[in-house]
C-alpha cells in the first residue's frame, strides 16, 4: 500500500513544535548520540497504535505532550497523535492536503480522540476491507461467548515496517514482535490477506462451504435413517400380504410382493379391486399350508437358535481355559539346576550311564516345553471376537423367531375367531388395513424430496468451489517466497558476506517465515548459525528490501503500507559509537580509530566505512530502481551515526539527510540531554 510519512513531531508542555521532515524515498536522520534518533521509530510505532509506551525516558517524555505523525495513505493525508496523559485514546484527521503550519498545539482537539481500539480498526480501513476472517463457523460456536477469529490489525504491519536497533543485527529474532507467540502466529496467519491472495469473500465462501456441507451431511443421515426405516416395513410387508392372501385362499399371488414394494400407491389401488368377498375361496386350504410352512420354519430356526447357542457356550469354556492357562504359564518358572546322577552296582561298583542319558534328554524337554510355553501366544482376542460374531447372529435369529412365532399367533387367532362365528372377510379386512397401513409408510419415507434438497445443494457447492479455486493460498505463498528469494539474491549479492558462505542463497518462506541460508549441498544455515554481527545485519537488510519490493511489485494488491524503519544499523561496525558525542561524524571516527589503537583492534576503520558506504549506497540504489520499475518507491527511513559519507550511485548524502543532522541539537530542539541512542 503506497504510504509515505511526511513528518514525524513532537509537541511539547510549552506547545512549541518539533518536527522532522521526510520525503520519498530514502530518508536519513544522522547525529550524535542522545539526540533522540531511536525515539522517531517508537514515536511512529506508539502512533501506530502500540498499546505501549516505549519512547526512551528523558527529555522527550519529560517534555512532550503530544507525539504526532502525519502520513498519507494512497495520497489520502491524515494525521495520528497519541497523548501519553491518555494513553487510552489516540487522535485521528483526516485533511485535504498536509501542511505542517497547520500542525500547531491546538490542532489536537479533544474531540478527535477516540478510543484505542475504535482507533486501530478505523486507521486498519485504509489499509484493509475486512471485518470476519473466520473460516468456520463451528469453530466460532465453540469459543468463549460465540466471538469471532481475531482480524488483522494495523498492529501486525509494523512486523513488516519496524527494524529497531536492538532487532536490526538480531540473530535470534528477524520480526519486531514475534517474542510472543501469539502475535507471531497472527501475522502469519494474516499474511495470506495482507498479501492480497485472499478477500473477504474467501472467508465468506468458507463459512458457506461449510454450512452447506454440514446441510448434506444431515439430509444423508436422514436418508440412510429413511432408508432402514424402510427396509424395516418392508420386511414386514411380506408376512402380511401372505396371511391375507392365504386367509382369501389364493394359491398364486394376484400381486407379487415386489410389485408392491415397487409402486406402493398403485398396489393399493389393485389390492381393492381384488380383496373383496367374492373372490374368497372358502374350501381352499392355503391358510393350512400356510401356517404347517410357518411351524417348519419356526422349528428350523429354533434348531439353528439350539446349535448357535451351543457354539457360544463352548467358545465362552475355550475362553476360560486359556486365561486358566496363561495364569497358570505366568506361574511356571524353569528349573534353575537338574541334578544328574549315575547309577553304581552295589555288589560289583559298575557305573551304569542309562539313568544319565535319560535324564539329560528329561533336562532338554523341560527346557524345550519351558520355552514353547513361554512363547506361546495367548488366543483369548480370536475367541472372543468369534464369541461376538456368534451371540450377533444368536440375536439376528431370535429376531426372526419372534417374527415367525407373531405371525402363527396372527393365525390361531383368527382360527379362533372363525370358530367364534366371526365373519372370515372381517379377519381379512384387518389385515387389509394392517397392510394399506404400512404401505402407507413406505410412501411417507419416499426420499424423492431429500434428493432433490441434496441436489440442490451439491449445486451450490461446486459453485463454491469452482470459485474457491481462485483462491490457491497455498500456491500463492510458495510462489511469493520463490519471488523474494529471487530479489534477496540479487541483493544480498551487493553485501560483503563472510566468504565461507561463498555466493549467498538466502530463502524465506512465508508460510513459516524462516530465513535460511542454502549450501551448495542443500544445508539449511539459519540465521542464529551464521556467524558475525555483519551477517546478521545483512541478512536483516537484504530481507526487508526484498519484502518490500516484492509488496511494491503487488501494487494496491498488498496492503502493507510501504514504509521501511532502519534504526541505527552501522551499530556493528562501531559499537562503541554510543558514546558519540562529537561535533562531526569526522572527529568521531578519529576518536573511535585511536581507540582501535589502544585496544590492539587489527579492523581498519576505513574498511569498515566503505561498508557503511555500500550500505547506505544499496539503500539508495534500490529506492531509485524500484521509483523507475513501479513509479513509486518504500520510504526507507534510517537513523544512524554515519555521515559524511560517499555513494557510489553519485547520490550526495546530504540530500538524503534533508537537514535531519543532529550535531548540534536534538528532536528537542531546547536540549540535547536527550536519552537514547
Amino acid at each position: 500500500m503506497k504510504t509515505l510519512i511526511h513528518e514525524i513531531g513532537v509537541i511539547d508542555k510549552q506547545g512549541v513544535k518539533h518536527p522532522v521532515n521526510f520525503k520519498k524515498g530514502l530518508n536519513i536522520v544522522t547525529g550524535k548520540s542522545a539526540t533522540g534518533k531511536s525515539a522517531l521509530i517508537e514515536i511512529f510505532d506508539y502512533c501506530f497504535g502500540s498499546s505501549e509506551n516505549t519512547i526512551p525516558k528523558g527529555v522527550i517524555t519529560d517534555s512532550a505532550a503530544i507525539y504526532y505523525v502525519a502520513l498519507a495513505v494512497n495520497e489520502q493525508n491524515m494525521v495520528i497523535a497519541r497523548d501519553p496523559s491518555i494513553s487510552s485514546k489516540a487522535f485521528f484527521s483526516r485533511v485535504e492536503s498536509f501542511n505542517s503550519d497547520d500542525i500547531v498545539s491546538d490542532y489536537f482537539k479533544s474531540s478527535y480522540f477516540r478510543p484505542l481500539g475504535d482507533f486501530k480498526k478505523h486507521l486498519r480501513d485504509f489499509f484493509l476491507d475486512i471485518n470476519d476472517v473466520d473460516e468456520s463457523l463451528a469453530a466460532r460456536a465453540n469459543r468463549r461467548f460465540n466471538s469471532k477469529a481475531a482480524t488483522p490489525s494495523i498492529r501486525s504491519f509494523s512486523s513488516f515496517m519496524l527494524q529497531h536497533q536492538n532487532l536490526i543485527a538480531n540473530k535470534h529474532a528477524l520480526f519486531y514482535r514475534f517474542d510472543e507467540k501469539e502475535k507471531r502466529d497472527q501475522v502469519i496467519e494474516h499474511t495470506k490477506i495482507f498479501l492480497g491472495l485472499v478477500d473477504q469473500k474467501y472467508f465468506h465462501l468458507l463459512q458457506e462451504k461449510e454450512r452447506l456441507g454440514a446441510d448434506v451431511r444431515r439430509l444423508d443421515r436422514q436418508k440412510d435413517t429413511n432408508k432402514r426405516t424402510t427396509e424395516n416395513y418392508k420386511k414386514s410387508v411380506s408376512p402380511v400380504l401372505s396371511q391375507m392372501y392365504a386367509l382369501m385362499g389364493f394359491k398364486d399371488e394376484p400381486l407379487a410382493l415386489q410389485q408392491v414394494l415397487r409402486f406402493p400407491q398403485d398396489a393399493k389401488d389393485q389390492l381393492d379391486s381384488i380383496i373383496v368377498p367374492e373372490k374368497i375361496n372358502y374350501n381352499s386350504d392355503v391358510a393350512t399350508q400356510y401356517y404347517n410352512q410357518l411351524k417348519l420354519m419356526l422349528n428350523q430356526k429354533t434348531a439353528e437358535l439350539r446349535k448357535l447357542q451351543r457354539q457360544a457356550s463352548s467358545i465362552g469354556k475355550h475362553i476360560q481355559e486359556e486365561e486358566r492357562f496363561v495364569s497358570n504359564v505366568k506361574q511356571f518358572t524353569l528349573p534353575e539346576h537338574v541334578h544328574i546322577s549315575a547309577s553304581v552296582c552295589p555288589f560289583c561298583h559298575t557305573e551304569k550311564n542309562t539313568l544319565r542319558e535319560s535324564a539329560e534328554k528329561l533336562q532338554q524337554a523341560i527346557i524345550k516345553v519351558s520355552g514353547n510355553l513361554a512363547q506361546a501366544r495367548p488366543m483369548k482376542a480370536k475367541f472372543e471376537s468369534s464369541l461376538v460374531d456368534v451371540k450377533r447372529k444368536i440375536e439376528v435369529i431370535g429376531r426372526e423367531l419372534n417374527e415367525l412365532n407373531l405371525q402363527i399367533i396372527e393365525i390361531e387367532k383368527t382360527e379362533k375367531q372363525l370358530a367364534e362365528q366371526k365373519s372370515l372377510y372381517e379377519s381379512i379386512l384387518m389385515q387389509k388395513a394392517k397392510l394399506f397401513m404400512l404401505l402407507d409408510t413406505l410412501n411417507m419415507a419416499d426420499d424423492i424430496e431429500l434428493e432433490k434438497q441434496i441436489k440442490g445443494l451439491n449445486k451450490q457447492l461446486r459453485s463454491i468451489n469452482k470459485d474457491l479455486t481462485r483462491y490457491d493460498v497455498q500456491k500463492g505463498l510458495e510462489s511469493a517466497s520463490v519471488e523474494v528469494n529471487e530479489y534477496m539474491a540479487e541483493i544480498g549479492s551487493h553485501f560483503e558476506f563472510e566468504s565461507s558462505y561463498g555466493s549467498i542463497n538466502l530463502h524465506f518462506s512465508f508460510e513459516t517465515f524462516d530465513l535460511y541460508h542454502l549450501t551448495a549441498g542443500n544445508e539449511k544455515i539459519y540465521l542464529r548459525s551464521m556467524g558475525s554481527g555483519s551477517n546478521w545485519l545483512y541478512c536483516h537488510v537484504t530481507l526487508f528490501l526484498a519484502l518490500h519490493k516484492y509488496f511494491a511489485k503487488l501494487g494496491d494488491k498488498c496492503s502493507i503500507p510501504s514504509i521501511l524503519f532502519f534504526d541505527q544499523p552501522t551499530q556493528v561496525y562501531f559499537p562503541n559509537f554510543n558514546r558519540d558525542n562529537s561535533e562531526s561524524f569526522e572527529k568521531q571516527k578519529k576518536h573511535e580509530e585511536e581507540q582501535r589503537k589502544t585496544l590492539n583492534v587489527v579492523q581498519d576503520i576505513d574498511e569498515d566505512i566503505k561498508a557503511v558506504e555500500n550500505l547506505f549506497s544499496q539503500f539508495s540504489i534500490y529506492c531509485n530502481d524500484l521509483e523507475l520499475d513501479n513509479g513509486f518507491t518504500p520510504q526507507i527511513i534510517v537513523t544512524d551515526h554515519a555521515d559524511e559519507l560517499k555513494l557510489s550511485n553519485g547520490v550526495s548524502f546530504d540530500s538524503l539527510v534533508n537537514g535531519n543532522r543532529w550535531r548540534t541539537r536534538g528532536l528537542i530542539t531546547s536540549s540535547v540531554d536527550i536519552n537514547g541512542f
